[in-house]
């Protein structure tokens, strides 16, 4: 709570405060249920003002909201385990996001035997690191989905040139087969299709393409990938 921000101590010298001619500056955080801050709720004024605690109280109950509305958000769009993108995010967004690209659909092998032999429990930790490791993957422009179980998706928007995306694919089967110290052994088989845009392709036929591909991955051995081609 700034009254007045050019005899503040923290903004008197702060160029911002006069670029955009901010006189006084009201603040609370908002944040997600995990303790992750969102952002901040502001009112600022370009005259000097009278905040008071009870001003503050008024904007936490309106931080408040915030927060329960991006977390009814955050549960639509992200999955809950693996906070990648959620399957219901992918197909209603699909069409913003890319109108050509690459495709990955990928399938974890060998993990029905860790639930079996370890656990539910171990399972769920072992598709929150793929989660981490496929966030630490993407790149600014890509996409990381988790359509169900252990099927993911990456969705790399411009991409199509073939060895770059075999690169890609390479570096992505490579971080997925590394499972020293976590006393288990799965992989990843990916199925890619790259898409230029086409009234006629939708997201459904692209991940059967997709699906396909990666059946084909499974058949020459699981641990690699296939573009699909007609």
């Amino acid at each position: 709570m700034i009254n007045d921000t050019h005899i503040h101590e923290f903004t008197k010298d702060l160029p911002v405060t006069h670029d955009a001619n901010i006189r006084a500056y009201l603040g609370v955080p908002i944040f997600y249920n995990n303790g992750e801050m969102f952002g901040t709720l502001c009112a600022i004024d370009s005259k000097t003002s009278n905040f008071t605690q009870k001003d503050i109280e008024v904007l936490q109950k309106f931080s408040n909201l915030f927060s329960f509305v991006i977390e009814l958000e955050r549960k639509v769009n992200y999955d809950s385990l693996t906070e990648l993108y959620s399957r219901n995010y992918l197909y209603t967004h699909f069409t913003q996001i890319a109108n050509k690209g690459t495709l990955m659909l990928l399938d974890l092998d060998g993990f029905k035997e860790v639930n079996d032999v370890h656990g539910h429990h171990v399972g769920d930790d072992i598709l929150k690191e793929v989660g981490n490791r496929i966030k630490k993957f993407l790149d600014a422009t890509s996409l990381g989905v988790r359509l169900g179980g252990d099927e993911f998706v990456i969705l790399i928007p411009n991409l199509q040139d073939d060895l770059e995306i075999e690169d890609k694919a390479h570096h992505l089967l490579s971080i997925l087969s590394d499972w020293k110290g976590f006393n288990i052994n799965i992989s990843a088989s990916i199925g890619i299709i790259t898409f230029p845009y086409d009234e006629e392709i939708h997201l459904g036929n692209l991940l059967k393409k997709a699906d396909i591909a990666m059946y084909q991955a499974k058949e020459r051995g699981k641990n690699c990938f296939q573009i699909f081609s007609e």
